[in-house]
C-alpha cells in the first residue's frame, strides 16, 4: 500500500496530538516546523532589534529554546505521570542569566510557545501566529524608528551665544530638554536631549561663531 507524504504528516500529526506512539517521522516533522518557527523569530529578532549590541548568542539561544522545548513536550504528551514529573523538576530549576532589555523576554516566550506547540502538533496555530507577530513587530520597529529621532546634542560656546542657541534648538527641533550645563575657564558646555530631524539645526548652529557642535545617537525618551 502506497502512503503518501500527506497521509504520513497527517497520520504523524494525530499521533503528537493524542500523546500515542511517537515514531521518527513525528519527531522530524515536528522538529522541522520548529526550525522553521525559530527561523522566522530570529529573523525578526536581528532586523528589529533596536538595542546597541545585538548578540548572536541570543539568536542561538531562541533556536535552542524552541528544539528544547518541543522535546519536552513530546516527552510528557498523553503521560499525567511525566506530566507532574516534568513540572516538579522545572520548579526546582533557577535561572539567573540578567535580562537587560524588556522584549528579550517576549523572544525568549515566543520560541518556548512555539516550542510547546509543535510539540503537541499545533502546527497551523504555531506558523500563523508566528507569521501574525513578526509582521507587527516589523511594522513597529519602523514606526518606532521613524518617529523616535533622539539625539544627544552637545554644544561648546561662549556666554554671548547663549539665548541664540536655545532659541535655534526651540525652532529646529519637535521636542527638546537641557540635561545639563556647566562652566569651565569662561567656555560653556551644554548637553540638550532632543528629538527630531538635526541636519537644519546644525546648519544654524554652524553658522554661529565660538561654538562647536557634537550629535550623539541617544535612545530614550524626551
Amino acid at each position: 500500500m502506497n502512503v503518501t507524504f500527506s497521509q504520513l504528516l497527517e497520520s504523524s500529526l494525530v499521533n503528537l496530538q493524542q500523546g500515542a506512539s511517537i515514531g521518527l517521522a513525528e519527531i522530524f516533522i515536528s522538529i522541522s516546523f520548529t526550525l522553521i518557527c525559530a527561523s522566522i523569530i530570529v529573523y525578526t529578532y536581528k532586523n528589529t532589534y533596536q538595542g546597541v549590541l545585538y548578540q548572536k548568542s541570543f539568536a542561538t539561544t531562541i533556536v535552542m529554546a524552541s528544539i528544547v522545548t518541543t522535546s519536552v513536550i513530546m516527552v510528557i504528551s498523553g503521560n499525567l505521570v511525566l506530566s507532574l514529573g516534568m513540572v516538579g523538576a522545572l520548579s526546582i530549576v533557577r535561572f539567573r542569566a540578567a535580562i537587560k532589555d524588556p522584549m528579550d523576554i517576549m523572544y525568549i516566550f515566543w520560541a518556548i510557545t512555539v516550542g510547546i506547540a509543535n510539540g503537541v502538533a499545533y502546527i497551523k496555530v504555531s506558523l500563523s501566529t508566528t507569521i501574525i507577530i513578526s509582521i507587527i513587530m516589523f511594522l513597529m520597529s519602523r514606526r518606532i524608528v521613524l518617529s523616535n529621532e533622539v539625539y544627544l546634542l552637545i554644544v561648546k560656546h561662549d556666554d554671548k551665544n547663549n539665548n541664540e542657541i536655545v532659541d535655534i534648538i526651540k525652532r529646529e527641533f519637535n521636542k527638546s530638554q537641557v540635561k545639563s550645563r556647566s562652566i569651565k575657564n569662561d567656555v560653556h558646555e551644554s548637553i540638550f536631549e532632543v528629538r527630531g530631524s538635526a541636519d537644519k539645526a546644525i546648519k544654524s548652529l554652524e553658522n554661529l561663531e565660538g561654538i562647536e557642535i557634537s550629535l550623539i545617537s541617544y535612545e530614550n525618551n524626551v
